[in-house]
């Protein structure tokens, strides 16, 4: 492992460089993906209140910060879910972003290393990921982490 990378669980201390980076997602993967476009871009209010409320729910949201070299460059949303099937907790990766500037180090496998760690040794029976179907990279990373490939269909329905 890269002694100058660290991944651990978010904090209020990280408000700032949370937000700032989920900003930057959002934005770009909507350029890229305007499905997501329905979705009202975030205000850096509106994040400020969301990060409270995640943090607020220990038990079932987990975020995570990525540093390297002791700076903010990512982050980790997850969550937990119980699964009759898996007859456990399930740990779901809902988004997973390097900046840029530290893309092709290799940073994100390690981080996903790092979250399957936090998941076996806190008694998850399974992760369960969803990528976008032309995000070869991250399908080359997962495959690579033995990650299964499901022929699933995501659907969605904006409630409000």
């Amino acid at each position: 492992m890269n002694e100058r990378l660290h991944v651990r669980l978010c904090s209020l201390e990280d408000e700032e460089a949370y937000i700032r980076l989920n900003l930057d997602f959002i934005k770009s993967v909507r350029k890229e993906h305007p499905y997501w476009n329905y979705l009202k871009l975030p205000t850096e209010e509106d994040m400020k209140s969301v990060f409270g409320e995640a943090l607020s729910k220990k038990h079932e949201i987990m975020m995570f910060i990525v540093e390297y070299d002791k700076k903010v460059i990512g982050y980790a949303n997850t969550w937990s879910v119980y699964s009759i099937w898996s007859m456990g907790r399930s740990f779901i990766i809902d988004d997973l972003f390097i900046h840029e500037d530290y893309r092709g180090r290799e940073i994100g496998k390690e981080v996903m290393e790092l979250l399957l760690n936090y998941a076996k040794n806190n008694g998850y029976i399974r992760i369960q990921l969803n990528a976008e179907k032309d995000n070869i990279r991250a399908h080359a990373l997962y495959k690579k982490l033995n990650f299964s490939h499901e022929e699933m269909l995501f659907f969605m329905k904006v409630l409000r």
